[in-house]
């Protein structure tokens, strides 16, 4: 028999297996809205009239990078947290989700409409359809706002793909929802350096943490070229030459670099550098969180926390 935790203390039974992990439950009778469509859009109108993939300059290089718009990750997760609600409470989608279901306010808020939401026969397969079925529809959004889906960021491909997979397990629902790429950019800072203090302090405090920490960062990416990277591009480079402790072409490094630049971006007025640093090392953030869950760290964080 399947037992769904709700904040960790009460248990829903569904199926036939136990899960062990901790959600978050979330009232969903606020997220279907069969009302008037005051204060709404249809999700095609407002994608047509909302770019939700937007091109940036990179500062301190002649690059663009293409990100998404921090409206479009808010509605990617807000989606995410309406399937996440009612699995958790054992029920998922009667029918396959469909853009016409999803409604859209101004400001980046989502309601659902013309959908059901049942208990029969639940089970992890109806929980991946949910999440596949939800990656087309953002796919078809973000091809309706104009923009080409080759041109997503490398976090953004790999939450689509984690949608999709078809091993993903209900403990991954903690994952999607609380996904790097979901981040509006002002909280990005935030978020690396509470997970930087994860890996590289709290995990080394016991031998099977320092374990832990050891495989995490020895998986992070950019080791050959990072550094490279960092002083070519003048507005990082800054922060690269005349340290009292030079920076090695490793990824430990490439964390320490990470750490210091924005734990002290306000003594240089650079506000802009947290936007400079996701698009040299998009993947960077992304592995981190993805480690952490793999390794059963994360939901430890206070990450959940840090997407208003």
């Amino acid at each position: 028999m399947l037992v769904r935790p709700i904040i960790g203390s009460f248990y829903f039974l569904c199926g036939d297996s136990k899960t062990h992990f901790v959600t978050h439950f979330v009232d969903s009778t606020e997220d279907i809205d069969e009302s008037s469509a005051k204060g709404l859009c249809d999700a095609v109108s407002y994608a047509k009239a909302n770019a939700m993939l937007i091109q940036v300059p990179v500062l301190g290089t002649t690059k663009q990078f293409w990100r998404l718009s921090d409206k479009a990750t808010r509605i990617s997760r807000k989606l995410a947290l309406i399937l996440e609600s009612h699995h958790s409470v054992c029920k998922y989608l009667a029918a396959p989700l469909q853009v016409s279901n999803v409604w859209i306010s101004s400001i980046g808020s989502v309601k659902l409409r013309g959908v059901s939401f049942t208990g029969k026969h639940f089970d992890i397969e109806r929980v991946r359809d949910d999440y596949k079925h939800l990656s087309v529809v953002l796919l078809v959004l973000i091809r309706i706002s104009g923009a080409e889906i080759t041109k997503l960021p490398p976090d953004y491909r790999e939450f689509i793909m984690l949608l999709r997979r078809d091993t993903l397990a209900m403990k991954d629902e903690f994952l999607i929802v609380n996904n790097s790429a979901l981040l509006p950019m002002k909280n990005r800072t935030e978020v690396f350096l509470m997970l930087h203090d994860k890996i590289v302090k709290y995990l080394g405090r016991t031998r099977a943490g320092q374990a832990k920490k050891k495989k995490i960062i020895s998986k992070l990416p950019y080791e050959k070229d990072w550094l490279d990277t960092a002083t070519a591009n003048t507005q990082i480079n800054q922060w690269v030459v005349n340290v009292q402790n030079q920076y090695e072409r490793t990824q430990y490094d490439l964390l320490r670099l990470n750490r210091n630049v924005r734990s002290h971006m306000h003594d240089y007025n650079d506000d802009d550098i947290e936007e400079i640093l996701y698009c040299e090392w998009p993947e960077l953030l992304m592995d981190m969180v993805k480690m952490l869950h793999e390794e059963g760290e994360l939901e430890g964080t206070d990450i959940q926390n840090k997407f208003g």
